[in-house]
């Protein structure tokens, strides 16, 4: 199951749900910083999952409008959700790709172009714990005085994780510049600037990657209450 399905199935099994109600809640939750999936798409989902049977859909009409498909998760479809969400908590963090494959294979780089990349890795990484900060800032004061429990540990958890990452990759680049002092020849901008502005560099190779917070967070959010119908 992809995270767009999962994330999907979700949602409507908090409770019946339009199709356009589904991508009203991706845009209140904050989903599209981490789940990459468009209008269409939500559709092109939702009659995947109809045609597996984990959604059922009959027309009715919101009040508004002519009757429009309205989505509800079935048992099997709840199971199947159950069963991947079980498996998800209950699985270490996979190792060996992404990130890790890169640090495998630091070698490969130039020490100049180590110290770049990484640089920008910790920019990148600084900015994203910042705007998860804030987020969670926020669902603490809407949500007060009691925050749900998976919504307290979605944000704790990715919070933690990536003030570790950045706590390390400060450590490492700075060790990086004492073990080869030549990288601070050159001014933090310089370094920091994409490849392409500077020249020179590591070529970018299209991989399709998610943020580890996405992984977490997209998955399970705060519940909302169903559109009146």
């Amino acid at each position: 199951m992809t995270d767009a399905e999962l994330t999907i199935l979700s949602i409507v099994a908090e409770g019946p749900r339009f199709g356009y109600e589904i991508q009203q809640v991706i845009d209140e939750r904050g989903l599209r910083e981490w789940l990459i999936i468009g209008f269409s798409s939500i559709y092109y989902v939702l009659n995947k999952l109809e045609r597996e049977n984990m959604l059922t859909s009959e027309f009715r009409s919101d009040g508004r409008s002519p009757a429009r498909k309205v989505y509800q998760i079935t048992e099997a479809g709840r199971g199947v959700l159950q069963t991947a969400i079980g498996d998800l908590l209950r699985q270490p963090r996979s190792l060996g790709t992404g990130f890790e494959l890169g640090l495998a294979n630091l070698n490969v780089l130039k020490p100049g172009q180590v110290y770049k990349v990484l640089s920008h890795h910790r920019t990148d990484l600084q900015q994203r714990l910042e705007a998860v900060e804030k987020s969670w800032e926020r669902h603490q004061k809407e949500d007060a005085p009691n925050v749900a429990d998976h919504i307290r540990a979605l944000y704790t958890h990715s919070i933690s994780v990536m003030r570790a990452e950045l706590d390390w990759l400060t450590q490492f680049t700075e060790d990086w510049r004492q073990r080869y002092p030549a990288v601070e020849d050159r001014p933090d901008s310089q370094a920091r600037r994409p490849e392409a502005e500077q020249g020179a560099g590591v070529t970018r190779i299209n991989r399709h990657t998610s943020p580890e917070p996405a992984k977490m967070i997209q998955r399970l959010r705060r519940p909302g209450k169903p559109k009146a119908e």
